[in-house]
């Protein structure tokens, strides 16, 4: 019997849809056809594959209006967000359709070096080799070389539910361009975005065995990982899991890209605007309810400016969408908001104060609501665990190097915010431990700029010239000297 399940709205709590998941012993038959397929769609031009790119972008546009309603009921967003969301997706896939010439250029070849330079050891070890090598040093000059970058081989992208869309173009949308058919692992709590982005690529012309989406159980997840197919795992979801992908590829030697959980600091110093600040931080806090590993999580303030800042961030906090002018959706899944509010209970049982928030509303679906702590001790969890809600903690801070080594105290690194007189926050920068920092804005990842975490934010590069080279091999020819 093929397994079920369930598709909930997170506005009521109830079931809107089931989907059928392929069971553990069919996923090999899925990842066969994406190998079968490697090496016609390798052998397509660049220009063309770029071609279809920049097609899927302009289908999936065309459609967005029709997507949102799904999208908003199946994820929670709001349709300000989902609509967002979608105009993200086809510019990511624009971007990569108009910059993968240049990313995927070859190297040219490399000023040769003369014998002399290399010496003696080296020379007389090139010699007793008597290889062309040491041919080429004997008559003065070293190798030619080029570095070219092939497709790696069939891709597994394994999607998250909080942002789909956007997620599975930067992940589907390099590896295509690159040359490697590409298998998504869909969110099964969230199916319709990646269902609607095969379909638009399979409308542009991609082939249907080029891009295919699986729906499956955890063993087939696992099973998915290992198979020797994939030659790239792309994986977005918790540390945890993380860790388990890369254990399961290292099996067959297949390289990661792990964008893991964070923890991102918000830095604001004694000179920042504050008016600024909150204007930016707040939407990128709050947006998707909170739910994204890049957005601010902990706000430290400089003590002489903190009750002015809280003031005005207490000041603009969303609402809940189901309430007149409510910005702030709920909760994707039942469980992740009783973590947020395990997690508000803990802070508070260990004497911090709460100034906004922290109680599960009435009525139905999992809204919570923005919460606002201050007074936090430090052994509170909040301040270490990744809260992926609507949750803003707030400590303060006398010195710079007391902020610092705050917003370096937790195992994740993958974004920063700094909030300054813009001299002296560009100085901060590079002390802290972050794969990204934002100064004086607030702005998610955007298609030119490669993402990636250190610590336990994961490895590897999604977005940028970067993430496209992920799903690549160097191979470098060399040549005699004339």
């Amino acid at each position: 019997m093929t397994p079920l399940a369930p598709v909930h709205d997170p506005r009521t709590g109830g079931v809107i849809d089931q989907i059928a998941l392929l069971p553990e012993d069919a996923v090999g038959g899925t990842a066969q056809r994406a190998a079968l397929a490697a090496a016609s769609w390798a052998a397509v031009p660049l220009a063309h594959r770029a071609a279809l790119l920049a097609a899927t972008a302009r289908v999936l546009a065309e459609r967005a209006p029709s997507l949102v309603p799904a999208f908003t009921r199946e994820t929670g967003k709001t349709p300000t967000e989902a609509q967002a969301e979608l105009a993200r997706t086809s510019e990511t896939l624009e971007w990569i359709a108009q910059n993968a010439q240049a990313a995927l250029t070859p190297t040219p070849a490399l000023t040769r070096v003369p014998a002399a330079d290399l010496g003696p050891s080296r020379e007389a070890a090139m010699e007793s080799a008597g290889s062309a090598l040491a041919l080429a040093s004997a008559s003065g000059a070293g190798p030619g070389r080029e570095v070219t970058a092939e497709p790696a081989g069939p891709a597994l992208a394994i999607v998250p539910s909080n942002f789909p869309a956007v997620v599975t173009a930067r992940k589907a949308g390099a590896a295509l361009v690159a040359g490697c058919p590409v298998v998504v692992k869909a969110p099964e709590t969230a199916p319709s975005m990646v269902r609607a982005f095969v379909a638009a690529a399979h409308a542009a012309g991609v082939p249907e065995d080029v891009l295919q989406v699986v729906f499956t159980t955890p063993a087939g997840a696992s099973a998915l990982v290992r198979r020797p197919e994939f030659r790239t795992v792309s994986f977005t979801g918790a540390t945890r899991t993380g860790r388990l992908v890369a254990a399961a590829a290292a099996e067959t030697l297949a390289s990661c890209v792990l964008e893991l959980g964070g923890h991102a600091p918000a830095i604001i110093t004694a000179d920042a605007d504050l008016d600024a600040a909150v204007a930016a931080l707040v939407p990128m806090k709050f947006g998707s309810a909170g739910q994204s590993c890049a957005a601010p999580s902990r706000f430290l303030v400089a003590e002489p400016v903190a009750a002015r800042f809280v003031a005005l961030l207490l000041a603009a906090l969303p609402t809940l969408d189901r309430d007149p002018g409510g910005t702030l959706g709920p909760l994707h899944t039942a469980s992740r908001r009783t973590e947020v509010h395990t997690l508000v209970d803990d802070a508070v049982a260990r004497g911090a104060t709460l100034r906004a928030g922290g109680t599960i509303p009435p009525g139905p679906g999992w809204y919570y609501p923005a919460t606002v702590l201050t007074d936090l001790p430090p052994d509170a969890r909040i301040l270490t665990e990744e809260p992926f809600g609507p949750l803003a903690p707030v400590q303060t801070f006398t010195t710079e190097d007391e902020a610092v080594a705050l917003a370096n105290t937790t195992p994740y690194a993958l974004g920063a915010f700094l909030f300054g007189d813009p001299a002296r926050v560009r100085l901060l920068a590079p002390r802290l431990n972050a794969g990204r920092v934002c100064l004086n804005l607030a702005t998610g990842a955007d298609p030119a700029s490669p993402l990636s975490g250190r610590l336990d934010s994961g490895y590897g590069y999604e977005g940028g010239p970067e993430g496209i080279q992920a799903f690549t091999r160097l191979k470098t020819t060399l040549t005699p000297s004339p």
